[in-house]
């Protein structure tokens, strides 16, 4: 399996290093052990994986092949999540565990929101396309995730205006909301709806 690390998750890297607190390695053990929950699944279901990118979102996992099935696809996604959520019950008896806790515990609550690209959101869609078909799985993770990213943007502007800091999850929430919804271009179908494949 190939590794791929993008400038954005360099730059996130650079951001943490400024904190110079036990942010960092907390929060790049974390993702690391994140990342391990899904790559045990994957070797479980027996899913050969060629690429493991990092970006400023996090990682991403690229199967060899297509996923054999809507189960798989949905054990696969959980597993990231499930895994941080056990780590998360670590006591805390010293500092850097309790850093530690915090990452997990975002890492998993982070990545169950039902956004496309997420864990939540790729759950959503291999469970709602066993049961309701493709298309009507495409439909809910597109209102999915446009009401989690208003939800997101809407709580980092207030947590900005009520406190004056915070701006990093505003700039998340808005770079995630272009990136699914402003590149669909103008003749995009209306909410609640699919993209239009090309």
């Amino acid at each position: 399996m190939k590794i791929r690390i993008t400038p954005g998750a360099i730059l996130l890297i650079a951001a943490l290093v400024f904190k110079r607190d036990m942010l960092l390695p907390a929060t790049v053990l974390a993702a690391v052990l994140h990342e391990c929950g899904h790559l045990l699944a994957a070797r479980c279901l027996g899913i050969r994986l060629r690429l493991l990118e990092l970006d400023m979102m996090g990682a991403k996992l690229y199967p060899a092949a297509q996923i054999p099935s809507y189960r798989s696809e949905a054990l696969l996604a959980a597993a990231g999540p499930t895994a941080s959520l056990l780590l998360a019950l670590i006591p805390p008896v010293t500092p850097f565990r309790a850093a530690l806790r915090t990452a997990t515990l975002s890492f998993a609550l982070f990545n169950l929101l039902p956004i496309e690209g997420f864990d939540g959101g790729r759950v959503l869609h291999a469970v709602l396309a066993a049961l309701r078909g493709a298309e009507t799985a495409a439909r809910a993770l597109f209102c999915s995730s446009y009401l989690s990213l208003l939800l997101l943007f809407s709580l980092s502007a207030c947590l900005l205006l009520r406190y004056g800091e915070d701006a990093a999850l505003a700039v998340l929430s808005a770079s995630l909301f272009a990136r699914l919804f402003l590149a669909l271009g103008s003749d995009a179908a209306p909410l609640c709806r699919p993209p239009r494949k090309k």
